[in-house]
């Protein structure tokens, strides 16, 4: 009987075995996304982990794709899911895959950690950066000085952005940047004049993919504003005062019921600064030297109007009218004072004064339709866009105590654009996207320059400076994108964009006409791997393009000064770079580090150089043959504990540039490095803290050399009344160190010149949310940038 009873038991636990068995090998796949609580928007690189129920142990992991999405193979069991992302709160999720029929689970949202205790909310801070290969993701409300501050202020603070005395910026040492605005492009071209109140985040897109413009060699600046999806009326008002004559300030208002949504906004700025600036030049062949100072005084009254209107009748269809318009004026009041020595000859001591004031008028229109077959799977879109900048400027010059001297000039640059964007899932991973876009600018720009005639006492033209110009370019583009994973966790993304461009430049003055037209491929290659729950590897391949703008390409010539004179160059050909990418990112709960590894080549690359011409030094654009550029980027952040934490952040590259222009060697050959530290505070659940210091290394640049920028910036924050009001001060600049400084010298001539600006500013703001104002994220120009190297603090 024993022996019957020890071969039943022998016979079910064999049984139990094989039944165990057979359940183990019959996997389970089913698949999820991870999204952001409030926005919607899918979370990238989230870590999802799996665990049994029954004893909490580790069964695998992965983190989400760019949709937000995962998808793993699991034996039948009753597990926990588990999501977490840096700046949000974790999530878990009981999942019963024992059943057969669950194969995809409800969306995992994540949101800020935000706990009710005796009607106070806590709430924790969201992470200020999101890094993937393709973008940097700035979320505008982590910094706690943008409240006070502009566009350009926010971007300084970023390991990668340099930004010069006249507000340029430099994205890893290239200035050729594509400004967007929620995705569209702007004739807006002075970021420095756009508050960043309004501005929900800030992505630095160094890798776009065939979607995006191919313009901008540097890559690609979209500032995404506010949007408003909480149901009722809301706003916010700020206002903050700057020591010294600085203020500003704006106003939101959101209206939302039913189908229709109802947006206005308002910011304001005005500031008095002063510039000083000191300069020395030596031409050898002519045997002259100059020296001079410079005293600067700027005033710039700058508002910014938005309106936005946007109605979704059902889950499938969704229209959106929006209008901008910034209106800017600028005056500046310029002493120059000087000496120059003509060989033995005694020096001659000059004075000049420069009265100039600007004045723009911007409007910036777009409509927008989006037909959602399926969401986030089949979706149709068309957009219509109307950007134009209407701008005069004027000037009066004083020479040596006498008016003699003075100019006027205007443009109308504008830009309309026509789009449409599809996209299909064709699999569970796999989605086509295809796109046209017509896109067209022109400007219509005069410039005249008058000296007075003392003998009639009449002003009469001088046509060696005064010029009409005419500037139309039209770009015709299309691009397709397939992506799709494979074997699981290897996500790829692979397409192409075309764009054809044709351009003229009119020479009113002349009749004098350039035309050049080009067919340009632009290639686009990515490739994401996890390795775990908490490191992922990507490979990026991009092609981009640098048109040359008007003013570069207009042969008239404007004066800086009695010897100094700029022109632009019309055989000038556009810059092509293509450019390789790793990313490798390592993210747990207190600690993430993410490194991308970039090299690419220009060809053709566009810089400024000097040239001597009689008595004079004519500054001007050229192409030179080709520039290498390879580098890193680290970016780190460790929460040290629940008060403090840590962002360490570097960017440094080499740069070895080649080519010659009528002998002149444009040739350079060095490192550059930018870096910063940001420490963080958070005492209690109402107060921030922020210190930041910021160095950007000495750089080499064709016949030139900038020397080393550093710098340090300080806010803190309080909340009171349930968060409804915030009261705000920040320096910065706290020990008035920022300045810049170039040098150059070569067989032609020698300079040395130094700029100082008033960095240090003392901000007191205050900030009234009324009816829970909670702006989100929002959907989806061109930098006019001059170049301009020596600075007279203009």
């Amino acid at each position: 009987m024993f022996k019957i009873l020890k071969t039943i038991i022998a016979f079910f636990i064999i049984c139990s075995w094989i039944s165990t068995s057979a359940q183990e090998n019959k996997k389970t796949t089913f698949s999820g996304n991870v999204i952001d609580s409030l926005t919607r928007q899918p979370i990238e690189f989230a870590s999802v982990a799996v665990y049994k129920k029954m004893d909490n142990s580790l069964i695998t992991g992965t983190v989400t794709n760019s949709k937000g999405e995962f998808s793993l193979e699991l034996p039948p069991a009753k597990c926990i899911v588990k999501s977490s992302f840096v700046g949000y709160k974790s999530k878990t999720v009981a999942v019963d895959l024992t059943n057969n029929s669950i194969r995809k689970i409800e969306p995992i949202e994540l949101s800020n950690s935000a706990v009710s205790i005796n009607e106070v909310q806590v709430t924790g801070n969201r992470a200020e950066k999101q890094i993937s290969i393709e973008k940097t993701k700035i979320d505008v409300s982590q910094n706690i000085s943008s409240v006070s501050s502009s566009i350009t202020d926010v971007l300084k603070n970023q390991s990668s952005i340099s930004i010069d005395a006249e507000n340029n910026i430099y994205l890893r040492g290239n200035s050729n940047i594509l400004i967007l605005v929620d995705g569209r492009p702007t004739t807006v071209t002075s970021l420095g004049s756009l508050p960043s109140a309004n501005v929900e985040n800030i992505e630095l897109i160094t890798n776009p993919d065939a979607k995006y413009d191919a313009e901008g060699t540097g890559g690609i600046i979209n500032i995404v504003t506010k949007k408003q999806k909480t149901k009722g009326i809301n706003g916010v008002i700020t206002l903050n005062y700057g020591i010294n004559n600085r203020f500003n300030g704006g106003a939101g208002l959101n209206y939302t019921r039913g189908i229709w949504s109802l947006g206005f906004t308002y910011n304001g700025r005005y500031e008095k600064s002063n510039v000083n600036s000191f300069l020395t030049r030596q031409l050898y062949a002519q045997n002259t030297s100059i020296e001079q100072n410079v005293h600067s005084e700027l005033s710039n009254p700058t508002h910014v109007f938005g309106a936005t209107l946007t109605a979704k009748p059902n889950n499938k269809n969704m229209i959106s009218f929006s209008l901008k318009s910034v209106i800017f004026d600028n005056s500046t009041n310029q002493g120059i004072n000087g000496t120059q020595i003509n060989g033995s000859q005694q020096g001659i001591n000059f004075k000049r004064i420069n009265e100039v004031t600007w004045s723009r008028r911007n409007i910036d229109g777009a409509l927008s339709y989006k037909n959602i077959f399926e969401k986030n799977k089949h979706e149709i879109s068309f957009d219509a866009m109307y950007s134009m900048t209407k701008g005069a400027r004027t000037g009066n010059y004083i020479v040596n105590d006498v008016y003699s001297q003075k100019s006027d000039a205007g443009g109308t640059p504008t830009n309309i654009t026509l789009q449409t964007d599809y996209f299909k899932n064709l699999s569970k991973n796999g989605r086509v996207e295809f796109g046209l876009k017509a896109f067209s600018r022109w400007n219509s720009f005069s410039s005249h320059f008058y000296d007075k005639d003392t003998m009639s006492n009449q002003w009469l033209i001088n046509p060696k400076y005064s010029n009409d110009l005419e500037y139309k370019e039209y770009i015709y583009s299309t691009y397709l994108m397939y992506s799709d994973s494979l074997m699981k966790k290897l996500y790829y993304k692979i397409g192409v964009r075309m764009e054809y461009n044709t351009s003229e430049l009119i020479q009113k003055s002349t009749n004098e006409n350039s035309n050049a037209n080009y067919l340009f491929p632009f290639p686009f290659l990515l490739i994401k791997y996890p390795i775990n729950a908490t490191q992922n590897i990507a490979l990026s391949l991009t092609r981009r393009v640098t048109r040359p703008i008007y003013s570069q390409l207009n042969p008239y010539i404007v004066v800086i000064d009695q010897i100094t004179y700029e022109t632009g160059n019309q055989h000038l050909v556009p810059e092509i770079v293509d450019k390789l990418e790793f990313n490798h990112s390592w993210v747990k709960d207190k600690f993430q580090l993410r490194s991308n590894l970039f090299y690419g080549i220009t060809k053709d690359f566009i810089t400024q150089v000097s040239l001597l011409s009689s008595n004079n030094l004519i500054v001007t654009y050229v192409n030179g043959d080709k520039q290498i550029k390879t580098g890193l980027d680290m970016d780190a952040t460790y929460k040290i504990n629940k008060v403090f934490s840590v962002n360490p952040a570097l960017s440094v590259f080499y740069t070895k540039s080649e080519g010659k222009y009528n002998e002149i060697d444009l040739g350079t050959n060095g490192m550059a490095w930018t870096g910063n530290l940001k420490f963080s505070a958070k005492p209690d659940a109402r107060t921030d803290f922020q210190f930041l210091l910021n160095y950007n290394s000495p750089i080499a640049l064709p016949q030139f050399k900038l020397n080393e920028i550093y710098y340090a910036d300080f806010a803190v924050k309080r909340t009171f009344l349930k968060s409804k009001v915030a009261l705000s001060f920040n320096v910065s600049d706290v020990f008035n160190t920022r300045q810049w400084v170039i040098n150059t010298e070569n067989s032609t001539y020698k300079l040395h010149n130094k700029s100082k600006n008033d960095t240090r500013v003392f901000w007191f703001g205050i900030t009234y949310n009324f009816n829970a104002y909670k702006a989100s994220n929002g959907q989806k120009s061109e930098v006019e940038n001059d170049g301009a190297l020596i600075k007279l603090g203009q």
